[in-house]
């Protein structure tokens, strides 16, 4: 590849690195604090969610989909085919980590927030988390971009791109093994709590 590719690709992640860096999640306070119907709540999730739409086409969160998570009891019922803003959270954690964990333990993980004060704390805990793992991520690209040279760019950034992947793929393993053993645990105590009524 030319100097001209090499230089092309560098300024393209270097505007990513950029833009991951400075990327900040959602807070709580930022959800409207007004119910919204759902194609209000497909929109205003669009927005929030482009940086997780990885191939542009848009479609991270679609009303089929939030219908669907309804149906599954992924996701409470709206009230007046309403949203609240536990919702929007809900589906907006939901959609931020479904690439990586399944529909079903990421909504297991967060049924016993069952108090809105708790699952606002947790929320807050998360987006911090979430936030530092952009930050770090972007310094690391950086630091690649930075000592790319012209003979070897290729490789360096294929080598980089599959060590994330690496990388990734060993922590969804050891998250699914936590979330599974500590959402087994919830269900049993769920049980034992409705025999003992």
């Amino acid at each position: 590849m030319s100097k001209g590719s090499l230089n092309h690709i560098k300024d393209e992640l270097s505007n990513f690195s950029n833009a991951l860096g400075q990327y900040a999640t959602e807070r709580w306070t930022q959800f409207p604090g007004i119910d919204l119907y759902m194609d209000q709540v497909v929109t205003y999730l669009e927005k929030l969610l482009k940086l997780f739409d990885t191939d542009a086409s848009g479609k991270v969160i679609t009303s089929s989909m939030v219908n669907n998570y309804v149906k599954e009891g992924y996701l409470k019922r709206p009230v007046n085919k309403k949203y609240d803003r536990v919702q929007l959270v809900t589906l907006y954690i939901m959609s931020m980590l479904k690439p990586i964990l399944p529909i079903p333990l990421i909504a297991g993980s967060l049924s016993n927030l069952t108090h809105e004060q708790k699952y606002q704390s947790f929320f807050e805990e998360l987006t911090k988390l979430q936030d530092e793992a952009f930050r770090n991520i972007s310094d690391k690209l950086t630091a690649i971009l930075e000592n790319l040279s012209e003979e070897d760019y290729e490789t360096t950034l294929r080598l980089f791109a599959l060590q994330l992947t690496s990388e990734a793929n060993a922590r969804k393993i050891v998250a699914e093994k936590i979330l599974q053993s500590l959402n087994r645990e919830s269900s049993k105590a769920g049980e034992k709590d409705k025999d003992k009524k």
